[in-house]
């Protein structure tokens, strides 16, 4: 049988250890990629400002997919208006929707065309 050195169980560990802290900081990418609708909005913090009690002025959820129902059914048109969202407005830049990735802001957009309907409890 052949013999371990010293140092190969504090290695393995440490191998461990960074694969799982690796894991872990590649989890909210995932999220993204797998999360949708309501469930994507409530991760990505969108209820924080657009929930049942809106701040700083912004617009609920409701009033959002209102003003977006006359792009439903328009090709191309949650693209645009993700491109939108992310460019923002000249005197009001909003960080979190500039931080948006331009996948997560087309899904999202499509997801308050269609209506904005929750999937869950957010």
């Amino acid at each position: 049988m052949s013999e371990r050195s010293p140092t190969a169980r504090p290695a393995l560990a440490l191998c461990a250890s960074l694969l799982l802290v690796a894991a872990g900081q590649s989890s909210p990418a995932l999220a993204e990629n797998t999360l949708s609708g309501s469930a994507l909005a409530l991760h990505m913090g969108c209820y924080n400002c657009h929930g049942k009690h809106p701040r700083h002025g912004a617009p609920t959820m409701v009033q959002l997919a209102d003003k977006a129902a006359k792009h439903r059914g328009r090709s191309g048109a949650a693209a645009k208006e993700a491109e939108e969202l992310r460019r923002g407005e000249p005197f009001r830049r909003i960080v979190a929707h500039e931080q948006l990735s331009p996948a997560t802001a087309e899904s999202l957009m499509q997801w308050i065309i269609d209506g904005a309907r929750p999937t869950g409890n957010p």
